[in-house]
Order: C-alpha cells, then sequence, then structure tokens
C-alpha cells in the first residue's frame, strides 16, 4: 500500500491529539486503541510541518528531520502521542528567533514492517538524512533502507536486545533502553516485590520482541536471583483460544505466570486463564500490555498482576509533561517523552554537524548527549541548537534521561516502573515504584 503524501503550510503545528488507551509499544508491534480530539487523520502520513523544503529558511540552513512511526494500525494511539512529543520539539525551533529552520515530514508505518520500507524510503527519496524511529522493526528497515542509504535512525522505543550488536554502520542510535534490562527489572521485581517467587513460566507472543524478552528475563531470574523458570511457551497474535498455551505453560505450576504479548491477544488469553485457573497466583506483563483497558475488556479487575516498562523519568520530566499538556490538551503517555528527546537529540546532532549528511550527524549523537558542554534542555532546546550551530560544546539533559550513549547508541542506564492496573485512578494504571538499573546489571546475568 502506497503512502500518501499531503503537505500542510510552512508554519502549522499539529496539536489536539487525544490518546484515549496506552499499548505500550515494545520491540516488535502491539495494539491500542485511541482517538483523535482535535487532530486531523489526514496528518498521518507524508506530512511536512515547519520550514520550506530548501536551504535558507530562517535566515540561515533548513534542518531536514524526518519521523516514520505508527500513526494507524495496532499502535495508531500510541503512535500519534509519540509523533506530537516529538513534533513539539521541531516546532520550538521552528518557531524560535534563530538563524535555522526545520523541515520535517512524517511517514506511517501503519504497524506493519512493509509500510515502514515504504515510509522509509519516502523520507530517503525526499532528501531526509535522518529520522525519528522507527518504533519498531529497526533491524529489517536498517537492512534495507537507513544503512544503505547513509540514513541516521533514532528509535524512541525498540527495545530489542539485538540492536545493540545490529551492524549498522554507526547510524543508529535509541532513546530507551534495551529489553536486556527489563528483563532484569522483572526477575528482580519478582524475586524481591513478591512474596514466595520460587518458580515461573512465560508465554510470550510469536517475534522476537517475546522470545527475546523470554529469554532475558529466565537468565536473569535463574542467574542473578536464583529462582528457576519451568517452561517458556510460545503463542500466536489473535487465536480464538490459548487454553492450550496456557495450560502448557502451567503444567509444572509455577509461583509465578510472565505473559508477555499485545493487548489484543491479551484479552482472549486472559479470559482463558482466568476461566481456568482463577485469580490467586501472581501475574507478570510486560511494556507490550500495558493497556488500561485490558482489565474491563478481559472482564476480571486483574488484581493480582503487576507490570513493566521503560519509566520517563528524566532530569526534565516534568517541564515536558507540562510543556506537552498545554501543548496538546492531554496526558503524555507512553514513549511520549522519548521521542521529544529523540527528536530534540537529531536536530541538535544536526545543527553540530552543519549539514543534513547521516554519517555527519552520527558523528555528532554522543557530543550532543554525553556529559560535557553548556546544559540543553527542553527549556532552552532552539537556543541549544543555535549553540551546537555555532560551534558551541552542548549537552542534552532529556526528558525520559539523562540520554548518556555507549559506542553501540544504547543508553548506559535505564529506568523501569513498576505498575499495576488500578479502576480507581483516573487513568486506569498506578506506579509503584521506579528501578534504577545499570547496564553491568542488565547485560551481565548473574554478576
Amino acid at each position: 500500500m502506497s503512502n500518501k503524501h499531503e503537505y500542510v503550510s510552512r508554519r502549522r503545528v499539529i496539536k489536539g491529539t487525544a490518546v484515549g488507551s496506552i499499548a505500550a509499544l515494545a520491540g516488535c508491534s502491539g495494539s491500542g486503541s485511541g482517538g483523535e480530539a482535535d487532530g486531523d487523520s489526514s496528518e498521518a502520513s507524508g506530512t511536512t510541518v515547519g520550514a520550506d523544503s530548501s536551504d535558507g529558511g530562517g535566515g540561515g540552513r533548513t534542518i531536514k528531520q524526518g519521523y516514520l512511526l505508527p500513526l494507524t494500525g495496532d499502535l495508531g494511539s500510541l503512535g500519534t502521542a509519540m509523533r506530537n512529543g516529538g513534533v513539539m520539539a521541531a516546532q520550538q525551533v521552528q518557531d524560535a528567533d534563530i538563524s535555522l529552520s526545520v523541515d520535517t515530514q512524517i511517514e506511517d508505518t501503519q504497524t506493519t514492517v512493509p509500510d515502514a520500507i515504504d515510509g522509509a524510503n519516502a523520507l530517503v527519496n525526499s532528501g531526509y538524512p535522518m529520522m525519528v524511529g522507527s518504533a519498531t522493526s529497526n533491524i529489517e528497515i536498517g537492512n534495507r533502507v537507513f544503512v544503505p542509504q547513509g540514513m541516521l535512525a533514532c528509535s524512541p522505543s525498540n527495545t530489542l536486545p539485538t540492536l545493540s550488536t545490529f551492524d549498522d554502520k554507526g547510524l543508529f542510535f535509541r532513546t530507551t533502553p534495551g529489553d536486556q534490562y527489563q528483563g532484569f527489572a522483572m526477575a528482580q521485581a519478582a524475586a524481591e516485590r513478591l512474596d514466595g517467587i520460587g518458580t515461573a513460566a512465560t508465554t510470550y507472543i510469536n517475534d522476537d520482541y517475546g522470545q527475546l524478552l523470554s529469554e532475558w528475563f529466565t537468565k536473569h531470574f535463574e542467574q542473578t536471583f536464583g529462582g528457576t523458570v519451568q517452561n517458556q511457551v510460545v503463542h500466536d497474535p489473535v487465536q480464538s483460544s490459548y487454553s492450550s498455551r496456557v495450560q502448557s505453560a502451567l503444567a509444572d505450576d509455577p509461583d509465578l505466570f510472565v505473559v508477555i504479548t499485545y493487548p489484543q491477544s491479551g484479552v482472549q488469553l486472559f479470559r482463558d486463564y482466568y476461566s481456568e485457573f482463577g485469580a490467586d497466583r501472581p501475574v507478570m506483563l510486560t511494556d507490550g500490555a500495558k493497556d488500561p483497558t485490558l482489565p474491563q475488556k478481559v472482564g476480571n479487575e486483574m488484581e493480582s498482576v503487576i507490570g513493566t516498562m521503560p519509566a520517563a523519568a528524566g532530569p526534565n520530566y516534568d517541564s515536558f509533561t507540562s510543556m506537552f499538556e498545554s501543548a496538546y490538551g492531554n496526558a503524555a503517555v507512553a514513549f511520549t517523552a522519548q521521542t521529544y528527546d529523540a527528536s530534540a537529540i537529531t536536530l541538535l546532532a544536526n545543527a553540530a554537524a552543519g549539514e543534513n549528511n547521516g554519517q555527519a550527524i552520527s558523528d555528532q549523537m554522543a557530543a550532543v548527549a554525553n556529559p560535557g558542554g553548556t546544559e540543553v534542555t527542553i527549556n532552552n532546546l532552539a537556543e541549544g541548537v543555535q549553540m551546537a550551530a555555532d560551534g558551541e560544546e552542548v549537552q542534552y539533559l532529556g526528558a525520559a534521561s539523562a540520554v548518556d550513549f555507549d559506542e553501540n547508541g544504547d543508553l548506559q542506564s535505564g529506568s523501569y516502573e513498576i505498575w499495576e492496573f488500578s479502576g480507581d485512578t483516573e487513568a486506569g494504571i498506578n506506579r509503584l515504584e521506579v528501578a534504577d538499573i545499570t547496564q553491568s546489571q542488565a547485560l551481565n546475568p548473574g554478576e
């Protein structure tokens, strides 16, 4: 399916998107629902926001920034909010009285790999040297598009562990930690937060995200915390019944049931689980199933369930949430802060590079994010972009995290929230705590 190309005027702001539910993105795909409050679905794909395509808007150079996000499909509600978070950074720079302007094109992945590849190619063909995204499937898109084309990609949400060793020619970065971190967070929560948990079983969605996260949880639960994972059972998305998969996973009566899935699959899976096993056993979910409407759809309060997901807990998170709510009229949700950070960092790196060239931008990513230089935050982003363009050293301090990249373009630390469903809160989700995890803890099970 081809992407539409609809363009808006030079300085138009995308605004007014409401997200009705969270389907927290993980490594490959997920599902969720929500709608636009004052937004326009025609803005989903091929939209240009900001300056004209030619260099020189604002009296100086034009930064060309692409976005490749799931604005429709299973992750449409999440991607819409992510888009808004990212565009907010670009708009700050575009609206400022500085010598640079921003030309931004948005492409919709439609939550499918073929459409994501089409969208990435559309950005390349339009001359965009960098993109915020994709949200998912970066290895395939990288191999097919951005690596051979020399395009920089900064994902706000792809958590696949294999991205750490992907032969990306130095062109891939991400502002969320890999699932090595989440595996540790899950195992730690099971061992230290839940009472009497010595054994566990997992069922995981049939994709790289599900399989690798199950494996990393198992490594940490067994090697770091001394537990035993009895069974790891794969399940396919959108089955009419999950009874056999659930029964296989729980055949040895584990203390904890770990479910790595997405909301659409989770509804039927948990209906089958509760009808056959009741609600007494502790259950753990991951970011892929963090949907506050899940208990209602399942028909169970799911009181014995806790979950994990990357936490937005950066030094400037409060400023971000305030600005986001003011701009769009609703609260920031999963991965919106990470998308703002990805957008801000690529803008700074492009300004420092002084040219719309993917490799040149890549060479500046760590320089503008890691310690050293004048601090740049959400409150002075446009000023920071001008400083970077003028050759001054800057350090970006993010909304979701401090954003300190290692040699693989990964974050050197990660924060994870432990959450539960809560019918007593407006959001339907209650954050129980935030766990800070070092790279050494995440990557070295048993140490």
